[in-house]
């Protein structure tokens, strides 16, 4: 009932390197190759007031065809009810901050961290709040409907939050994220700037 853009496994990959990776000091270069995988928990609420059940879930971050400053930073939600969504966002690191502007958004990862984007596709409009360690991600995903969608009313809203540990960081090993084991795997991802779908290289965990 959530609605879902969409998930699908095309194939297993290992994780790319770039040529176009500079110095550690910048936002591609640090977060090239790293996973943030952990639990995620999202609450419906019909037509802005009206809450449905929370639906826990896992979710990933992770950032994928670099090129030069340019990066497109991957999100996906899986929920246990089978729904889920993902965002696929272009943009260019400064240093060590990334961002992106553009008609329908913007997107910011500010140097220290902090998380913070709004922006309107589908019919929806979509705000992150959050932000980014080395170790961990605390983000919250709200996504208003802003017309009808299946059994979705216009004014409902997707709250969602993720908690996720970096690879490597303890958190995400064996604890409790309950990951042992991240695979990387090519998926279809929502790009919010196109409106259409690319394949993203993310880091799946299994358990």
């Amino acid at each position: 009932m959530l609605g879902c853009y969409g998930f699908m496994v095309i194939a297993a990959c290992s994780k790319g390197t770039s040529d176009d990776l500079s110095s550690k000091n910048e936002f591609n270069s640090k977060m090239n190759g790293k996973a943030y995988v952990g639990k995620t928990k999202s609450t419906l609420y019909l037509g802005g007031y009206e809450s449905l059940p929370a639906v826990e879930g896992s979710g990933s971050f992770n950032i994928d065809k670099i090129s030069g400053d340019s990066s497109t930073l991957a999100l996906v939600v899986e929920l246990n009810s089978d729904d889920g969504f993902t965002f696929g966002i272009p943009g260019k690191q400064d240093g060590m901050s990334w961002q992106t502007n553009f008609p329908n958004g913007s997107c910011v990862i500010k140097a220290n961290g902090e998380i913070d984007a709004k922006m309107i596709t589908a019919g929806k409009e979509i705000t992150w709040d959050g932000h980014l360690f080395d170790d961990k991600l605390m983000l919250d995903i709200r996504i208003k409907y802003l017309e009808n969608e299946n059994e979705i009313t216009a004014g409902s809203i997707l709250a969602t939050r993720l908690e996720l540990a970096s690879e490597g960081s303890g958190e995400s090993t064996g604890n409790g994220n309950g990951c042992k084991n991240i695979v990387w795997e090519s998926r279809a991802i929502f790009n919010i700037y196109s409106g259409g779908v690319d394949l993203i290289n993310v880091p799946v965990c299994h358990p």
